[in-house]
């Protein structure tokens, strides 16, 4: 399962979009994993809990955790929130997570980069990584595609 996620990595969030300004989907998650600082596990293996107990404790910078059960789209915000649970009851109140449903609906001119993933994948990485990406994207036209609701939720000023 996880050759699949890195090929999900490799081949749909480095692929460079119009969608997104010309940059990749994703311009730090291929970087991230050929440095070895992405840790990818599969649940099932050991518990989601028992994953980010491991992952708090090694050395990588984030973590990408593949759940093979299909989760509806209406679900992913709700387990979005019981990650988060999970993280601030292991102190790990500096992290945050991100969840990747291919359930999801979320496209961009059409494109929906979310419905090529491999399975449901819940990413948990420093939240202060997470905002200077966030802020170094904004100086740049990766954003100017993504639907207004989108970017709401993203703190952007409307187009």
């Amino acid at each position: 399962m996880s050759e699949d996620a890195k090929k999900y990595i490799n081949d749909v969030l480095a692929e460079k979009r119009p969608e997104f300004g010309g940059k990749a989907v994703c311009p730090f998650a291929a970087p991230e994993l050929q440095a070895n600082k992405l840790m990818i596990a599969t649940v099932g293996d050991k518990s989601l809990a028992d994953l980010i107990d491991d992952f708090r404790d090694s050395d990588y910078e984030s973590a990408l955790f593949l759940i093979r059960e299909d989760v509806p789209s209406n679900k992913t915000k709700k387990f979005q929130y019981f990650v988060n649970q999970l993280l601030n009851d292991r102190g790990m109140t500096d992290y945050k997570n991100i969840c990747f449903n291919p359930n999801d609906k979320v496209n961009i001119d059409g494109f929906n980069p979310r419905s090529k993933a491999p399975c449901f994948m819940v990413n948990i990485a420093d939240k202060k990584v997470l905002s200077k990406a966030h802020r170094r994207l904004k100086k740049t036209n990766y954003y100017d595609n993504l639907p207004d609701r989108y970017r709401k939720f993203l703190n952007l000023k409307e187009k």
